[in-house]
């Protein structure tokens, strides 16, 4: 008898919009959600602005479960604006952010610890997603993301970014054994006009600068940040999420609401999320106020 070959494993790919809606990722109760976290201890490499801990701890990213952040390399914020560098490292709207001045990286590790006993967790599959990746004006700036550990990653067919593999980080026995690991650097110039406002609502400008990865069976994995060949020294800010509107449905926000009489809409609007789509009254007090 001639043996049966072994079917090679493969890795589930979030390209497919069937095996996103099937494996429930994007769904509210299942995703790695910032909008709803706290920043609860920010000393990201020992650079402050808090002491103790070198560390940058997203409490309740999960349900009882912190996303910590630390350092393997040295971390160097931006340091000329005393407005800016580490005190940017925290939540932005419904972003979390890390803050590097320029020509210099970092090796960061991602770690989900219980909340109350800070044993590992593992998370059950979920999607974490890189936004903005662009440069500066010099022609040989360039701003990259290098990331192991994903099972999949999913990028617009006119994407701006360059994937370099990082090993057989791309192939899919790596992928299907969840050691994918590659690096996304910037190809575009940037500016004001491809910065999100959130994470579910992106542009199409916005989305090729995006790069989402699937998650799974991991409590950890592994980032280094890099931003080089820039003319002028400054900073320059990270910005990251769960879910988002590259890979699951734009979220209805109360933008697309239209308050009745006597009603005006919230000034933050465009930041508010309807309890379902589209937006109804039910989301009147959310996304409107009584005129006075």
């Amino acid at each position: 008898m001639i043996p049966r070959q072994a079917r090679p494993t493969v890795s589930p790919s979030i390209d497919d919009q069937f095996v996103v809606e099937s494996m429930q990722i994007c769904d509210q109760a299942r995703t790695l959600d910032l909008a709803n976290a706290q920043v609860t201890h920010s000393n990201l490499g020992g650079a402050g602005p808090d002491s103790g801990a070198e560390t940058l701890v997203y409490s309740n990213v999960f349900p009882n479960t912190d996303l910590v952040i630390s350092a393997q390399s040295p971390y160097t914020p931006n340091l000329l604006n005393a407005n800016g560098g580490v005190l940017h490292n925290g939540l932005h709207g419904g972003f979390g952010v890390i803050n590097m001045a320029c020509d210099g990286s970092v090796d960061l590790t991602f770690s989900f610890l219980d909340s109350s006993s800070g044993q590992p967790v593992t998370p059950s599959p979920f999607l974490f997603t890189w936004f903005d990746s662009d440069h500066g004006m010099a022609h040989e700036s360039r701003e990259s993301v290098s990331v192991s550990g994903f099972s999949s990653y999913h990028l617009t067919d006119n994407s701006a970014l360059d994937i370099s593999e990082v090993g057989e980080g791309l192939s899919e026995d790596a992928l299907a054994a969840g050691t994918g690991a590659a690096t996304f650097t910037s190809t575009m110039r940037g500016g004001k006009v491809d910065n999100p406002v959130g994470p579910a609502t992106l542009t199409r400008l916005q989305q090729d600068r995006t790069v989402a990865m699937l998650f799974s069976g991991k409590s950890s994995f592994s980032v280094t940040l890099a931003e080089t060949g820039y003319a002028n020294p400054q900073g320059r800010n990270f910005y990251f999420s769960g879910s988002s509107a590259l890979v699951c449905p734009e979220d209805a926000r109360c933008t697309t609401y239209d308050c009745p009489d006597n009603y005006t809409l919230r000034m933050d609007a465009e930041f508010r999320i309807c309890s379902g789509k589209p937006c109804t009254e039910i989301d009147n007090d959310n996304c409107c106020y009584a005129d006075a």
